[in-house]
């Protein structure tokens, strides 16, 4: 009598091991569906986002058709003359720093636009 009440305690502790390690792996189960779940709402926003972003491009592009006119536009003009204030400014000594600050834009794009004009002129001076 004794050994079936020591085989049955020792068959329930082995059942009360199973059942602990199976709600264990439930567990574990529910965080594994919490990822796939915030994983499949990821992908979708960052599909519709690229959908939208293509659509966009494809209207721009669709859109805008390059017209010819006499006068430059407003963009073209603001340009070049954010480009002269930038020359005068570097001729008058001031460092590309602050000129950049003062037109609000980056330092590599005062170094790549005073090039620009450096090279204008030199092409100017041997035509």
């Amino acid at each position: 009598m004794m050994y079936v009440a020591s085989a049955m305690g020792l068959l329930m502790a082995c059942e009360t091991w199973c059942l602990w390690r199976v709600l264990d792996r439930l567990g574990v189960l529910t965080r594994v569906e919490d990822r796939l779940f915030t994983l499949a709402h990821s992908m979708a926003l960052l599909t519709d986002t690229t959908e939208t972003c293509f659509l966009a491009i494809a209207g721009q592009l669709e859109g805008e058709r390059p017209t010819r006119s006499a006068a430059p536009t407003e963009r073209a003009t603001e340009r070049a003359t954010r480009q002269r204030r930038m020359v005068v400014a570097a001729r008058r000594g001031r460092s590309i720093m602050d000129i950049a600050v003062a037109e609000q834009v980056a330092e590599s794009e005062v170094r790549l636009r005073l090039h620009l004009a450096e090279k204008a002129v030199g092409v100017g001076a041997a035509r």
